[in-house]
């Protein structure tokens, strides 16, 4: 059964998914109510700077990483990863409610399974660890996700596809899981420049991954990348905790196949919800500021930006 510790992990993670989106909801307020006029304009990010909602949105942002390592300190990666889904829910209460998006069955029954997901991951959790991989498993497992990052650049964007996109973005935020937990093991056995190293490694795989991503979601529709990437950046470092970090799933009250459930109908919902238009609508307002200033077009209804 889950213990106090592991509990308080899964509340660190939950809160890092509110920060998270609920930053998106800040912004995208902001930059709506911005005038057009200083779109393409570095002007419009000053603008945006002088506005406490704006500012408070970024803060949210900020704070999301910390209590994500506080939730990978606490509670198997196997858990925290999943529960990031959370902050979908969040996003679609905001369209109800604040844009006033039409929520069907289909949005209802989606975020219930992510809520009934992460629940059993919660209660059916494998041990928590903080062991360090073997050197052999992680140049394997980082070896393959960092050449599935490199394939987009090394084909280009002519000749990237959406799936081929949709791979390295999704790999890229895996490795940036990753490393997120490897930091954590670090500071766990005292070692902070080595925690440093993989701090600055999260960083880029992040950045990586937010160019990569970026350029999926201009060329192709969110509702076709953005479901598909939030499976593999969820699921990835899941399906490798047990390699890495010795997270034995047979361990877990009900066994593998519990936490296999819990974490299918997370990513299953989570999924859905990635494509959902009201979703897509709550978090594509704040993309059309950073798209004046990046100098594109309009960009779709569907684009959807998500903090990771």
């Amino acid at each position: 059964m889950i213990g106090w510790t592991e509990l308080a992990g899964v509340v660190a993670a939950a809160g890092a998914a509110v920060c998270f989106d609920g930053s998106v909801l800040l912004q995208a307020r902001e930059a709506r109510a911005t005038d057009p006029g200083h779109g393409l304009r570095p002007s419009l990010l000053v603008v945006l700077a002088r506005r406490r909602r704006w500012l408070a949105g970024v803060g949210l942002a900020v704070a999301g990483w910390p209590l994500q390592l506080l939730a990978l300190s606490l509670a198997p990666l196997t858990v925290v990863q999943p529960t990031l889904a959370a902050g979908l829910v969040l996003l679609l209460a905001a369209a109800a409610r604040i844009l006033h998006e039409h929520v069907g069955r289909r949005e209802w029954t989606a975020a219930g399974a992510v809520i009934v997901g992460v629940g059993i991951l919660a209660v059916c959790a494998p041990a928590h660890t903080e062991s360090r991989p073997g050197l052999t498993a992680a140049l394997l497992c980082g070896g393959v996700l960092a050449l599935i990052v490199a394939l987009t650049f090394l084909l280009g964007q002519a000749r990237a596809s959406a799936w081929t996109l949709i791979a390295s973005a999704g790999a890229a935020f895996a490795l940036s899981a990753l490393t997120s937990k490897l930091l954590t093991v670090e500071l766990a056995a005292g070692r902070p420049l080595a925690a440093l190293g993989w701090a600055a490694g999260t960083a880029l795989f992040g950045a990586v991954g937010f160019l990569v991503d970026t350029t999926a979601m201009q060329r192709f529709d969110a509702t076709r990348v953005a479901p598909a990437m939030f499976v593999l950046e969820t699921a990835i470092p899941v399906a490798l905790a047990p390699l890495l970090f010795h997270e034995r799933w047979s361990t877990a009250p009900g066994g593998a196949a519990t936490v296999a459930a819990g974490l299918a109908l997370t990513l299953l919902g989570g999924a859905a919800l990635g494509a959902s238009r009201p979703v897509t609508r709550a978090a594509s307002a704040a993309d059309e500021a950073e798209h004046d200033v990046r100098g594109g077009g309009q960009p779709s209804v569907g684009e959807v930006r998500r903090p990771r």
